[in-house]
């Protein structure tokens, strides 16, 4: 694995560096698990989505982006553009480290809509000469050009009595105030989300409090990207607890992405959860959710992910020089009291020609011959009471990246381990979901080098790169009596070099 010095890790993208950075992508899109429909990073490394909205007629999304190679950096934001949430088009850098207040990176932060401008909330990293870091929350406006001009001065400094660790603002609009969450840690390193308040966008912010949750005191040693949205007349917290342990079938991944429904009360800055928080997805990557700042969908919130996790490192890629994928686009919902997550409703759009069918256990299409489609959406409708697998990218001997339902115990199970290339094996190969009302439907959308399994129509979502090699080819399938259908996908999300 290539080694990075401190120095190499602080680059700041310059003019002078762009023929370095064609070069950079001319060799990665030429990898075998590059993706036709998942935002994938134009070079070096992505990580958390950020900014996530619809601005003049159109839906933007930036991420965290490390331009140089598969190692955490000086953090940019790149900028991506789609009409539909399913066709994505390269814009271009949108943020860069350049000023005293975001001197060692522009970290992940949120947006909204005002007037003319979309308004970018980020933290900005700065670090004395020292080391010692100062987080500083920080405001940039995007004209309808695409023009970015970074604000002067910081909306927020650090509140005194939590450590540098105050970070990912989400901004909000209730009550005729502004609103900014944040996570932060409190100086006994338990995690925290904080709030300010102004009547002002860009001016005026003073210190509100934390946020109460009612029964918690606290979320591991620290809260990374937190999310509040009103979904009808209830509210939707996610964040990104870190310092969990395993219990169980859950919080087996390094970091976690947590949600709860409940009320909202910024009287007395309390949340009332309407049951204990749970995982958004029950994969093995997924961390740092946001949801867009939009009008569009009513009653929804619509939610992208990082298909990775912190700490986490992806040989396969790395080794090539690059890293980074963001999931599929979810609808949220609020439905008997239950989260919902779908694949946003325009994905039909994937959907390219039917290359395998079966009714009810009887084949009336299959041009698949036993080789498993790089690129495909997969359904499985009303299986009956028998046991359920699915084997994709297999080989003779192995079972490749293995999906089995259990009808007797109502477990749904999906397993890496016979994989040649592995990735993060200490977290465990497998994940398993209690399905209390059984199987009814699977919806699975592969892409090259990931894998995201939606459960009864929104029920649960299971995301997790795989990264199959030529000679793990192969796809199988038991059930009686099934139900299925598979769809070759088609390149909705270019891969291009914009910078």
């Amino acid at each position: 694995m290539e080694q990075w010095t401190k120095q190499e890790k602080q680059q700041v993208l310059k003019e002078a560096d762009l023929p370095r950075l064609h070069k950079l992508h001319d060799s990665i899109s030429k990898s075998k698990w590059r993706t036709q429909y998942h935002i994938q990073t134009v070079t070096g490394l992505l990580n958390d989505p950020n900014g996530f909205s619809y601005f003049k007629k159109k839906w933007h999304l930036f991420y965290q982006w490390f331009p140089y190679g598969a190692v955490h950096g000086m953090k940019h934001w790149y900028h991506v553009t789609s009409d539909d949430l399913v066709t994505w088009k390269n814009e271009g850098m949108a943020l860069k480290p350049d000023t005293y207040f975001d001197n060692k990176g522009c970290y992940s932060g949120s947006a909204f809509v005002k007037d003319d401008y979309l308004y970018l909330l980020y933290t900005g990293n700065h670090k004395e000469e020292d080391g010692t870091r100062i987080p500083y929350q920080m405001i940039a406006a995007m004209n309808e050009k695409y023009k970015v001009t970074k604000m002067k001065r910081p909306l927020i400094e650090p509140h005194p009595d939590y450590t540098e660790h105050q970070r990912d603002p989400k901004i909000f609009y209730k009550d005729n105030w502004y609103w900014m969450l944040l996570g932060a840690q409190d100086k006994n390193l338990h995690g925290k989300m904080i709030l300010y308040k102004s009547k002002q966008l860009a001016i005026g912010w003073k210190f509100a409090g934390e946020l109460k949750v009612k029964g918690y005191e606290s979320f591991g040693y620290m809260v990374e990207c937190p999310d509040i949205e009103q979904i009808g007349d209830k509210w939707l917290l996610l964040f990104s607890p870190q310092g969990y342990g395993a219990k169980g079938d859950e919080f087996r991944n390094a970091y976690q992405n947590v949600y709860m429904t409940g009320d909202l009360d910024l009287n007395t800055l309390t949340f009332t959860p309407d049951g204990p928080h749970k995982e958004l997805d029950r994969g093995f990557d997924f961390y740092a959710a946001q949801c867009a700042f939009q009008q569009e969908y009513k009653n929804t919130a619509i939610l992208e992910g990082w298909f990775g996790c912190s700490d986490y490192s992806y040989p396969a890629t790395d080794e090539e020089g690059y890293q980074g994928l963001l999931t599929l686009p979810r609808e949220l919902s609020i439905e008997n009291g239950k989260l919902v997550q779908k694949p946003i409703r325009t994905y039909e759009k994937l959907k390219d020609e039917v290359v395998f069918e079966a009714v009810r256990g009887n084949i009336n299409k299959d041009s698949m011959h036993g080789r498993m489609p790089e690129a495909c959406i997969v359904a499985l409708e009303n299986p009956d009471s028998n046991a359920v697998s699915l084997e994709f990218f297999a080989k003779t001997m192995e079972r490749g990246f293995a999906i089995d339902y259990d009808a007797n115990r109502k477990y749904l199970t999906i397993d890496r381990k016979d994989l040649e290339n592995q990735c993060n094996t200490e977290y465990g190969t497998d994940r398993r979901v209690k399905l209390e009302n059984g199987l009814r439907s699977l919806l699975i959308f592969v892409d090259h080098s990931s894998v995201e399994i939606f459960v009864n129509h929104g029920e649960y979502v299971l995301s997790s790169r795989i990264f199959p090699n030529p000679d793990e080819h192969m796809i199988r399938m038991r059930g009686k009596d099934i139900t299925l259908t598979i769809w070759k996908a088609k390149q909705t999300v270019e891969d291009s070099a914009v910078f």
